[in-house]
């Protein structure tokens, strides 16, 4: 386990300067060049306009900044080291902790040595939040160290489908509920306390849900029903961002029920997922 921890440097730079504007925060991203290359422009567009956003929103959130930086590091080592007892796999993770431009707020890369990037500014710094969006990145990682160790053809999945994307979110999220549980439902899905009307959406437009993506799956999959579906800066059609996460976790639950745990998080081995989820999206 390695973590590169450069909030410290983002807070002095920040409270060295009487004002603290585009050129400093130019300052700031250049340093980390290295970092911040696969977190724009994929993660956030970086235009003059964001990064202006972003200096309006930074005052606000320096206090959550230092306690995340704080708190983070312990987590990410405890978290890890229970999924790897769990599941008894060697995930060996490098993490970023950052302070980014509010785009997204954390992902894991698709490198074979998987690097997860938290972006501070954009997660409360509450710790039990803190350990579900660890354990939500770090389910990721040990759902694949788990098909790679059950035999998985990686070549043959299709990491541009909705389908795919749907199932590895709802299995990350499943596995959060897991490895940090009792804590409210929509804790798991928001990463904080503002989550309910999220899960009230699903439980009372489930069908309607379940249809819309399956229309959306059969016609063609392309960047904004995956920004609708699964990313921050989507919402339009139920009002509410990443509905797909909570889609994915509801499928993931009836795979586990059906087919027991272990075969539920491995499926994708040697089963067709995507047909699967196809048909179980057309019932209501």
């Amino acid at each position: 386990m390695k973590i590169k921890n450069i909030i410290p440097d983002f807070i002095e730079r920040y409270e060295a300067e009487e004002s603290f504007g585009l050129q400093e925060l130019e300052t700031y991203l250049q340093t980390h060049a290295d970092l911040f290359e696969l977190y724009f422009p994929d993660h956030c567009p970086r235009t003059e306009e964001r990064l202006q956003l972003a200096l309006q929103q930074y005052p606000a959130k320096l206090d959550d900044l230092k306690r995340f930086s704080a708190d983070m590091p312990d987590i990410l080592v405890r978290i890890e080291q229970g999924f790897e007892q769990t599941f008894h796999v060697d995930l060996d993770l490098k993490y970023k902790l950052i302070v980014g431009t509010f785009g997204s707020n954390a992902f894991v890369t698709r490198t074979k040595k998987r690097t997860i990037y938290f972006a501070a500014e954009k997660l409360s710094a509450q710790k039990e939040h803190l350990e579900v969006i660890a354990a939500h990145e770090i389910g990721h990682v040990t759902h694949f160290a788990l098909g790679t160790k059950n035999g998985i053809d990686w070549p043959s999945i299709d990491w541009t489908s909705g389908l795919t994307i749907l199932y590895t979110e709802g299995v990350a999220t499943y596995l959060s509920m897991k490895q940090v549980p009792g804590l409210r439902e929509s804790v798991y899905y928001s990463f904080d306390d503002e989550g309910d009307p999220w899960v009230s959406c699903l439980r009372e437009n489930k069908a309607e849900i379940k249809r819309r993506f399956l229309e959306d799956a059969e016609t063609g999959w392309d960047m904004p029903k995956e920004k609708e579906w699964f990313r921050l800066s989507g919402g339009s059609y139920f009002g509410l961002n990443r509905i797909g996460y909570l889609l994915g976790t509801a499928y993931v639950q009836h795979l586990v029920e059906r087919e027991g745990e272990e075969k539920a998080l491995t499926y994708w081995v040697d089963q067709d997922v995507k047909k699967d989820i196809l048909e179980w999206l057309g019932r209501e």
